[in-house]
């Protein structure tokens, strides 16, 4: 039987060898910490995310283990998740300004702006010493500024036929996550076959919403175009857009507008209703994808489907030149075809008969029938400075469509009483080469420039493109 004395000893003995355990226990999880913190530090963060669980199973009030675990999975771009994770510990105290900070950090990343803006202006006013506040503030301001751009774009083929149009743009905010465009602008239209030479206005007001937590951007915009021939009517597009992860994005668009993109269509009413389904991927420094398909539905009742693809990689960096290398498809086709017969002339052969020639055009707009292509694409981008960036890029491939020709070849006749049409297959070498540069001239004025050459069995066309943008 122990005496009191005796149990005194022991109770002293199990005391120590509890607070021994404890400062065990608690160095223990002190070099845990240090080590998550290395791990996310060198962007290990499954490994970092691991070992601050490990910890909050065994402590679960742990703070900094929880503010480590709401960090990477932050920086893992788990945005609803670390945001929570985030107000959790904010919640249990409310001077923890560091967690307050990653919420609103998510939601700054999340793309809720409006979210962030208000968070970080509560911050920065109750901590003005704190930078991130302050930082990301201007950071938001600077992207939800409004903007003035100047556009001009032209073109130039073997119609003949030239066209241009020059626009201005008006860019607002009315929250930063609430943008609306104004454009205001003239088109030109030159058919030398035609004899016509026109200058008409248009207009478009456009509105995009951003849902950040949902990943959603709406698009919607409504005009109205005047036509050669002095008729008004409307144009416009919707587009829904959902981020899939940070680089990829998946978008349905519908669009009704314009075709003025052949000599012929100045003479008519020519517009396209076009639906599509796109997928694309952009990542800075990495390869970049996209899928188009989609249906087209004319003015005059005729329809037609196409699918185009493309992707590049990375093949090259020096410095900071990059060079991209890859390749692109496509496939179209149209119900009925629109190419006509435009002139035609003779020449009497050394037989005495007559030799025709003919000359056609699709009319009013570009109809391909059972059009694929392939082509090898090598592009490089280049930034000189902070802000000069220049781009060029190179096309080339082979491509095979139902091409239309005209009959007879000869005949005793000056001019044939009857011609017939002929559709043959057809094999070409379309390319493209293009150039632009794009140069800050002040902190507020940024100009933008960029040519073009295209060439495809049935048209070659130098087209151009320069805009100046002021930021508000």
């Amino acid at each position: 039987m122990l005496t009191r004395e005796r149990r005194a000893r022991c109770c002293w003995m199990l005391v120590c060898a509890f607070c021994l355990c404890s400062e065990t226990i608690a160095q223990s999880e002190i070099e845990i910490l240090r080590r998550a913190r290395e791990l996310a530090w060198t962007k290990q963060f499954r490994a970092a995310e691991t070992m601050y669980l490990d910890i909050l199973s065994r402590s679960a009030n742990s703070r900094d283990a929880a503010f480590g675990l709401a960090q990477v999975i932050l920086w893992q771009g788990r945005y609803s998740e670390a945001r929570r994770l985030f107000i959790d510990l904010a919640g249990r105290n409310p001077a923890d300004v560091e967690s307050a900070e990653g919420a609103a950090t998510a939601a700054y990343w999340q793309g809720d702006y409006r979210t962030a803006a208000r968070e970080f202006s509560v911050i920065a006013t109750a901590h003005p010493e704190r930078q991130l506040p302050r930082r990301s503030l201007a950071e938001i301001a600077s992207a939800s500024r409004g903007g003035i751009r100047g556009v001009a774009e032209g073109v130039d083929d073997d119609q003949p036929y030239r066209a241009w149009r020059s626009s201005v743009i008006f860019s607002s905010f009315s929250d930063p996550l609430t943008r609306w465009d104004i454009t205001s602008g003239v088109y030109h239209v030159d058919s030398p076959n035609l004899a016509v030479r026109r200058t008409e206005p248009f207009f478009v007001g456009t509105n995009e919403t951003v849902l950040p937590w949902q990943r959603l951007t709406i698009t919607t915009s409504v005009g109205a175009l005047r036509w050669p021939d002095g008729v008004v009517r409307p144009i416009g597009s919707f587009a829904l857009s959902r981020r899939l992860g940070s680089h990829a994005s998946v978008t349905i668009v519908a669009d009704h507008r314009e075709l003025l993109t052949a000599s012929t269509s100045v003479a008519t009413h020519a517009a396209v209703t076009h639906v599509a389904a796109q997928w694309s991927r952009y990542a800075e420094q990495s390869w970049m994808a996209g899928i188009d398909v989609g249906h087209n539905r004319y003015y005059d009742q005729n329809s037609g489907g196409y699918a185009q693809a493309y992707a590049l990689w990375p093949l090259l960096r020096r410095g900071r030149a990059t060079i991209w290398i890859g390749a692109s498809a496509a496939a179209r086709d149209t119900r009925d075809i629109r190419f006509d017969l435009d002139a035609m002339s003779s020449t009497r052969s050394s037989a005495g008969d007559f030799l025709y020639s003919y000359r056609g055009g699709y009319r009013p707009y570009w109809t391909p029938r059972n059009f694929r292509e392939g082509r090898a694409i090598v592009s490089m981008a280049l930034t000189i400075g902070k802000q000069t960036e220049l781009k060029a890029q190179a096309e080339a491939g082979v491509g095979r469509d139902e091409a239309r020709a005209f009959g007879p070849a000869r005949g005793i006749e000056p001019l044939p009483s009857r011609v017939f049409t002929i559709d043959f297959d057809r094999t070409f070498h379309p390319y493209r080469l293009s150039s632009g540069v794009a140069l800050p001239l002040s902190a507020a004025y940024r100009l933008e420039f960029g040519l073009e050459r295209n060439v495809t069995a049935f048209y070659a066309a130098n087209a151009f493109r320069a805009s100046l943008v002021r930021y508000r």
